[in-house]
């Protein structure tokens, strides 16, 4: 019966243009019991609705058993929840909650900077969400991993793997009966040339000079700033704290008073894939430690001939690996993803069902060792490779034991408490 419910209550919802209040009516009712805590029926429909609304899905495009997975996975993902916390509570551990607050608020901002505030209420006005709805699950999420986080790190310290143990698993990882990988990557990603910079710079520096002449900096934004969450807005970025934008942004925006205007200021928006912005910037209040900001933007991405760059690029590192160079060595100096390039690439550690999605069909035909051809994501063009040195392999096995611990803390902590799954 609840399958039918599904299907109901998920997708003839607004998605398919009804309106909330004209669609079937059910009572709500308890799905789930973790000793005092229930998990109601709504909120496990809520949380599907949030989940594909995050990932871009198209709800029309799911199937009945797709939404059955999803139903039966995010059910026992609020009871892990819960039991999670419990633990947490016994073993004391806490966290800050404004730290987690914040980094919910970040994570809404960030939405909204990539597709602009109206396409995001759309967005959440279509799926039957609202923003305080979706910014409470992603205060959830971190919450968890932290805790999580807080757990692995407290066990860390009780796992010890010696080289017999790594010498095992090494056998088990090469034979391909590891659920765990370890991945690196090399990226070569698409970089503007130096003539499409001059050209940005150039527009930039047009709109300046209207600026300066007199013109309203507000509807000179709406008009042509390229920021989708600000432009709207006259480029209204509201008040905001050290920290919260990109460093070079940052550093000019601190050293102006109200009323003042700033130069063109090149910033990198993103590494991977590269995108430049050449902002202007007036700052309209300052409160306390707290500035409000606006900005006309101009941004530049790698065109089709900065990716074909790109490619010609990945095939030459690829060559030099095959020849005997180092991986680890080339991605530190040649790798555009900053993130991992001083690592030597390194990804991390991945179960093969949550591998890179990017990458997940390339890994899994590579045997341990082996480095792909040149890979196109919507970053540039990666080499992947599947890690198999002594450092990699005591790590994952390292990861393995840990994971099997937390496996038995959680399932320990479910005996002790009271559940309950109510799905009949």
């Amino acid at each position: 019966m609840i399958y039918r419910w599904m299907i109901i209550l998920v997708l003839a919802l607004p998605v398919l243009g009804m309106r909330v209040e004209s669609a079937p009516q059910r009572l709500d009712r308890i799905v789930a019991v973790v000793d005092e805590a229930v998990v109601l029926e709504s909120d496990v429909f809520k949380k599907i609705r949030v989940e594909i609304m995050s990932k871009g899905i198209d709800i029309r495009s799911i199937r009945e058993e797709q939404i059955q997975e999803l139903f039966h996975k995010i059910l026992e993902n609020e009871i892990q929840r819960y039991l999670l916390l419990a633990r947490a509570k016994e073993d004391s551990i806490e966290v800050d909650e404004n730290q987690i607050i914040e980094m919910a608020r970040q994570q809404i901002r960030q939405l909204k900077a990539q597709n602009g505030e109206a396409a995001f209420a759309e967005e959440l006005k279509e799926q039957g969400i609202t923003e305080r709805e979706i910014r409470r699950e992603f205060e959830e999420q971190i919450r968890n991993q932290y805790l999580e986080r807080r757990m692995y790190e407290a066990l860390s310290q009780k796992v010890l793997v010696t080289a017999k143990d790594v010498e095992i698993f090494q056998e088990a990882y090469r034979a391909g009966r590891s659920d765990l990988l370890s991945v690196s990557h090399i990226l070569a990603a698409p970089k503007p040339s130096e003539t499409r910079k001059a050209e940005a710079r150039e527009k930039a520096e047009a709109l300046l000079k209207r600026v300066e002449a007199g013109e309203d900096f507000g509807e000179l934004a709406r008009a042509y700033s390229e920021d989708p969450g600000s432009a709207a807005n006259g480029g209204d970025l509201g008040f905001f704290a050290k920290g919260t934008m990109v460093s070079e942004f940052e550093a000019v925006v601190f050293s102006l008073r109200p009323g003042e205007t700033s130069e063109v200021v090149e910033t990198v928006l993103s590494r991977s894939p590269v995108v430049l912005g050449f902002h202007i910037i007036r700052i309209e209040e300052i409160d306390g430690s707290q500035v409000r900001a606006r900005h006309i933007l101009i941004t530049l991405r790698g065109g089709s001939e900065d990716g074909e760059a790109a490619h010609q690029k990945a095939l030459e590192l690829y060559k030099r690996i095959q020849t005997g160079e180092d991986f680890a060595e080339l991605a530190k100096t040649q790798s555009d993803h900053a993130e991992t390039a001083s690592l030597g690439g390194r990804l991390g550690s991945f179960q093969k069902e949550n591998l890179p999605p990017a990458f997940a069909d390339v890994v899994r035909t590579l045997q341990p060792g082996a480095v792909s051809l040149p890979v196109q994501t919507e970053f540039g063009w990666h080499l992947v490779k599947v890690n198999d040195d002594l450092v990699s392999l005591e790590e994952i096995a390292k990861q393995a034991r840990l994971q099997e611990l937390f496996r038995e803390i959680l399932a320990e902590t479910r005996e002790k408490l009271f559940v309950e799954v109510r799905l009949e």
